[in-house]
């Protein structure tokens, strides 16, 4: 069955019809309504991930794709930022995927939440994150005024 969920790039739009002046991530799906367990792991990391760190963070993703990768403790995420904690080996993230949770929702790892972590393909992880840095360029040194429409979308990779 084919995806098909888009990825939305924008500057939000409040219910009084002004504009968030952050850019940010939705992934809708067919029907027009988000996918939470998208946006609340994956996008919320890429959004929250600084460029300086993407270079170590995708050091570390070649490591899980070679199998030289070991984790210190696999109790604990192996990347993290605010809420959302990253896993690369199993027992947390299948075999070839990364597994994203973010604690404050129903994605958390935590067993009392009855949540579970969302798994993403490396490849999935890639190609929303160079669509995210794509879609910062095009906005940088513009007049936030000026772009308050700004819109860009992909589909949500397959794999």
């Amino acid at each position: 069955m084919k995806n098909n969920k888009i990825i939305e790039c924008s500057f939000p739009r409040y219910e009084d019809g002004t504009h968030s002046r952050t850019l940010g991530m939705g992934c809708f799906n067919e029907d027009g309504t988000l996918d939470m367990a998208i946006g609340y792991t994956l996008l919320e990391f890429i959004e929250q991930q600084r460029p300086k760190a993407d270079t170590e963070f995708e050091e570390l993703l070649q490591q899980a794709e070679q199998g030289t990768y070991k984790p210190d403790d696999l109790r604990f995420g192996d990347w993290g930022i605010n809420a959302n904690e990253i896993w690369l080996s199993p027992p947390v993230a299948q075999k070839g995927c990364m597994a994203i949770t973010n604690e404050n929702t129903e994605y958390s790892i935590d067993p009392d939440s009855g949540g579970e972590p969302q798994q993403f393909t490396f490849n999935q992880y890639r190609t929303v994150l160079k669509f995210w840095r794509e879609c910062q360029q095009m906005i940088e040194g513009k007049d936030l005024s000026t772009i308050e429409d700004f819109r860009r979308e992909m589909p949500f990779p397959e794999q």
